[in-house]
């Protein structure tokens, strides 16, 4: 029996952190306009709006072309966090269970370490010659650091 794994990442912000999370949590559909390389379509298949509970179905690109059917699982505003759900897709052909989760954190001006988007995916593999989901986290952290750099000059 499979068991559930995870990676993380975090990404310093130079931008406030509510932005960041606040562009995650109202205009994450702007990804197919921002990052054209690494997404090609979005569509929202549940809920009009990117809130707990709505699916959203993506057209992507990660070495080769991909799709994925997404549910927004949790939307968190007071810890500015959002846990995503795939529920179909290329991704699911490698793993049983593929959830990812960020958060928007304020590390204060005084504290050690600053502002920073710290993403984790949690997985569990379709079988043990799969290996870690290295290349999502990678996305992953390479959409933060551009996003944030819009942000902060705009």
């Amino acid at each position: 029996m499979s068991q559930t794994e995870s990676i993380w990442a975090k990404v310093p912000l130079k931008s406030p952190p509510e932005k960041f999370y606040g562009f995650f949590r109202n205009h994450m559909g702007d990804l197919v306009h921002m990052f054209p390389d690494n997404f090609q379509s979005f569509q929202f298949l549940e809920g009009e709006s990117f809130t707990t509970g709505s699916v959203m179905h993506w057209q992507y690109h990660l070495g080769s072309p991909a799709a994925a059917k997404i549910k927004m699982r949790v939307v968190d505003d007071v810890k500015k966090s959002i846990v995503y759900e795939f529920m179909d897709g290329d991704v699911l052909k490698h793993y049983k269970v593929f959830r990812a989760k960020l958060e928007a954190v304020n590390g204060g001006l005084n504290k050690v370490g600053g502002n920073f988007a710290k993403w984790t995916i949690e997985y569990q593999k379709a079988n043990e010659n799969v290996p870690s989901p290295e290349t999502y986290m990678e996305l992953a952290v390479k959409v933060s650091k551009g996003l944030d750099a819009y942000i902060f000059k705009n």
